[in-house]
């Protein structure tokens, strides 16, 4: 018996030397990355466009001459595409601005203008700020890609609001030229900036 107790107490120390030391903990750490582009869309349905089409109707007042009332009838349109909602995923957004003027395809002649030239204004609301003021006359060069001054506000209402005034003839005595069509746009881009 004593052969038996010896050898059980040589294999418990032996097997003792052969299981592994504690147990340990295995850590397996999953990273996650991805990236958000710079970009502006206009809400809602994300698309890229806004804008619609300002009938003035008739230009001229009963003398021929320019109507004088051309800034209403512009704002009387309504919010329906003179407002929207853009948003952008950066901080700082740019606007850029293109007013060309009003025209006729029907040459002048001296007394006579196939031009109307306004201004165009759009109203940026950050969310810091609203009614952000940017404008561009057609008598002088597109404004150029330029710093909203933060990120635009994204609170589910329009934030950008566009207008136009100071509509003229090159000489306010010019009659308009006798023809049907007189087109000009105004083009606003707002970008994502950097």
């Amino acid at each position: 018996m004593k052969k038996l107790a010896c050898l059980a107490v040589a294999s418990a120390s032996l097997l003792a030397f052969a299981s592994p030391a504690a147990a340990q903990d295995v850590t397996g750490t999953v990273n996650i990355t991805g990236t958000v582009a710079g970009k502006c869309l206009v809400q809602p349905g994300a698309g890229s466009t806004f804008g619609t089409t300002v009938a003035l109707g008739e230009l001229a007042q009963s003398d021929g001459t320019l109507a004088t009332d051309l800034a209403t009838r512009f704002t009387n349109i309504g919010a329906a595409g003179l407002e929207a909602r853009v948003v952008c995923t950066t901080a700082a957004p740019t606007i850029a601005i293109d007013a060309t003027e009003i025209t006729s395809a029907t040459l002048p002649v001296t007394g006579y203008a196939n031009r109307i030239d306004f201004t165009a204004h759009v109203a940026v609301d950050t969310t810091t700020t609203n009614d952000v003021p940017f404008s561009n006359s057609s008598t002088v060069a597109p404004l150029a890609a330029t710093l909203i001054g933060g990120r635009l506000a994204n609170n589910g209402s329009n934030n950008i609001t566009v207008t136009a005034d100071s509509f003229a003839t090159p000489n306010a005595t010019d009659l308009l030229v006798a023809a049907t069509d007189y087109t000009g746009k105004i083009v606003v881009v707002i970008g994502p900036g950097v």
